[in-house]
C-alpha cells in the first residue's frame, strides 16, 4: 500500500497530476481557459496543412495525388474537431481527439517527406506542426510528449522501410527531436504556471468563501441590528400615532357632546315650538267651534282642528322612531311580499292627499316588474315609511307640475326614485339634508309643517337594512331623491336529504 502510494505520487510528479479531487476542477479549469484558443489553432492548422498542397503541386508532382488526399483527409479531421468544439460533448474528450489529430497530421507529413526526402520544405513542415502543437493547440505535457516522440519513432522506422537516406534520417530526427524538447520545455512551463495559477485560484476562492461568510455574518449582524431599531422606531411612532389618534378621539368626543348638547337643546326647543304650533291650533279652532255662524265655517274649522292633530301625531311618531333609533331598539324583521301592492298602497295613499289635490299636482309612478314576480324580500313596515317619507316630501315641496315614483331591480337590489319639479335644494343645504335636527331652508319652506326628521330617519333606516340614499337637485327645478336597497330577492336553501 505504501509502495503503490509512493509509486502514484511519482507518477503524479512527472504527469503534473493532483493527487486529489482538485485535478478533476482543474480540467473543468484548463479546458474553459484553452478551448477557445484550441478552436483557433484547428483552424489555423487547416489552412496551413491546406497551403502545403500548393507547395505539392510545385515540387511533388509526381505524388501529388497521393499527397492532395493525404492533406484532405487530414484537413477534414482538423475541421471536424473545429466544429466538434462547438458542441457541449467536446468537453468530455477533447485532448484525446487533440492527441489523435496531432499524431495523424504529423503521420500524414512523415509519409509526404520519406517520399521526397530530399525537399526540405516538409521537414520544414513537419517542424511548424510541432511548434504549432506545443504552443497553440493547448495539447497538455504528457499527452504531446507521448505523441512527438511517437512521431519521431514513426519516421525513423518510415525512413528504414523507404531506403531513405541515412545522413538525412538523422539530420531531421536531430532537428525533430530539438523542436520536440522545445516543445515540451515549453508545454512543462505551461501546465506548472497554469497549475500554480489554478492552485492560486482555489487559494483565492477560498478566501473569497471566507471573506463572504464573514461579509453574510456582518451583514446578518448589521440587518438584525437595523431590524431591532426599526422594530423599535415603529412601536415609538405607533405609540405617538396611538397617542395622536386618542387625542384626537378626545377631542372630536368632546366637540361631538358639546355639538349634541347644542342639537339636543335645539331640537327639544324646535320640538317644544313644534308641538306647541299644532296644540294652538286644536285647541284656537276647537274654541272657535262655539263661534261658528254656519255649517261651513264649522266644518272648515274642524277640518283645520284634523290638520292640526294629523300633523301632531305624525311629529310624536317621528320623535318615536327617532328614540328608538337612538336607544337601538329598532329591529328590522323581513318578510316576502308583493312590492307592486305596497307602490299601489302608496299611489292611493298620495293621490288624495291634500298637497297633491289642492295644488293640482300631477302624481304618477310606475312598477319595474309584472305583479306576479314582484315578490320581495326585505322589511315592509320599514320600507314603506321611507317611500311615504319620501313622496311626502316630493308632494310637500312642490307647488306645480308634477310628482313621479318608480323602481327597478338591479343585480338583487332594489332602486327607488322619487322625482319632482319642486322648489329644489340648494347646494349646501344638500351636504347635510340627512343630518339628523337639520332642515333644508332657501327661503321657500315656512309653512310646509315640516319637523327636518323625516329624511335623517329614512337614512337610518336604510342603513339599518345595508342600503344607501342620495339626492340631486336644481334651484326651482326639482328634485330627485333615490335610494338602493340590497339583497331584497330571498335565496332558499336547496331542501337536504336524508341518505340511507
Amino acid at each position: 500500500m505504501i509502495f503503490w502510494t509512493e509509486l502514484t505520487d511519482k507518477l503524479n510528479r512527472i504527469t503534473l497530476n493532483f493527487p486529489d479531487e482538485r485535478e478533476k476542477e482543474y480540467r473543468d479549469f484548463y479546458f474553459v481557459r484553452s478551448y477557445k484558443t484550441t478552436r483557433f489553432a484547428y483552424l489555423i492548422l487547416s489552412l496551413l496543412y491546406a497551403f502545403f498542397g500548393y507547395l505539392d503541386s510545385l515540387v511533388a508532382q509526381q505524388y501529388f495525388d497521393l499527397f492532395i488526399i493525404i492533406r484532405v483527409i487530414v484537413v477534414v479531421l482538423l475541421l471536424f474537431v473545429f466544429f466538434y468544439s462547438y458542441t457541449t460533448k467536446f468537453r468530455n474528450n477533447w485532448q484525446t481527439l487533440i492527441f489523435i489529430t496531432y499524431f495523424l497530421g504529423a503521420v500524414g507529413i512523415i509519409l509526404m517527406l520519406v517520399m521526397l526526402p530530399e525537399v526540405v520544405v516538409y521537414s520544414s513542415g513537419l517542424i511548424l506542426v510541432f511548434l504549432a502543437g506545443s504552443v497553440l493547440i493547448r495539447l497538455r505535457f504528457l499527452a504531446f510528449s507521448i505523441s512527438s516522440w511517437l512521431v519521431i519513432i514513426f519516421y525513423i522506422i518510415a525512413g528504414i522501410i523507404w531506403d531513405v537516406d541515412y545522413t538525412i534520417v538523422m539530420s531531421n530526427t536531430f532537428f525533430f527531436a530539438g523542436a520536440i524538447i522545445i516543445g515540451m520545455i515549453a508545454a512543462y512551463r505551461t501546465e506548472v504556471f497554469n497549475r500554480d495559477n489554478f492552485n492560486l485560484y482555489l487559494q483565492i476562492a477560498k478566501k473569497n468563501v471566507q471573506i463572504e461568510h464573514a461579509n453574510k455574518n456582518l451583514e446578518d449582524k448589521v440587518e438584525e441590528r437595523t431590524k431591532l431599531l426599526n422594530f423599535r422606531n415603529k412601536e415609538l411612532k405607533e405609540e405617538v400615532k396611538r397617542r395622536s389618534l386618542v387625542e384626537k378621539e378626545l377631542i372630536a368626543a368632546k366637540e361631538k357632546a358639546e355639538e349634541s348638547d347644542k342639537l339636543k337643546s335645539a331640537f327639544l326647543a324646535n320640538m317644544s315650538h313644534e308641538i306647541r304650533t299644532p296644540m294652538n291650533g286644536i285647541m284656537g279652532f276647537a274654541n272657535l267651534l262655539h263661534e261658528a255662524e254656519s255649517e261651513e265655517e264649522f266644518d272648515e274649522f274642524v277640518d283645520s282642528i284634523i290638520k292640526s292633530g294629523e300633523h301632531l301625531l305624525n311629529l310624536i311618531n317621528d320623535i318615536i322612531d327617532l328614540s328608538k333609533i337612538e336607544a337601538g331598539i329598532l329591529k328590522i324583521e323581513k318578510s316576502n311580499f308583493e312590492l307592486n301592492r305596497l307602490t299601489k298602497e302608496i299611489y292611493d295613499m298620495f293621490s288624495v292627499d291634500s298637497n297633491i289635490v289642492s295644488k293640482n299636482i300631477k302624481l304618477t309612478y310606475h312598477d319595474g316588474l309584472p305583479d306576479e314576480d314582484s315578490l320581495i324580500y326585505t322589511d315592509r313596515v320599514r320600507l314603506k315609511q321611507i317611500m311615504i317619507n319620501l313622496v311626502n316630501n316630493a308632494c310637500k315641496y312642490t307647488d306645480e307640475g308634477s310628482v313621479e315614483f318608480y323602481y327597478t331591480i338591479q343585480e338583487n337590489s332594489l332602486h327607488f326614485v322619487v322625482k319632482d319639479t319642486g322648489i329644489g335644494i340648494p347646494d349646501e343645504s344638500q351636504k347635510f339634508i340627512f343630518d339628523r335636527f337639520m332642515q333644508a331652508s332657501n327661503g321657500r319652506t315656512s309653512g310646509r309643517d315640516s319637523t327636518g326628521l323625516g329624511l335623517s330617519i329614512t337614512k337610518t333606516y336604510l342603513n339599518l337594512m345595508g342600503g344607501s340614499i342620495s339626492v340631486k337637485s336644481k334651484i326651482d327645478e326639482g328634485s330627485e331623491f333615490s335610494f338602493i336597497l340590497p339583497d331584497i330577492i330571498e335565496i332558499k336553501k336547496p331542501l337536504e336529504y336524508d341518505t340511507i
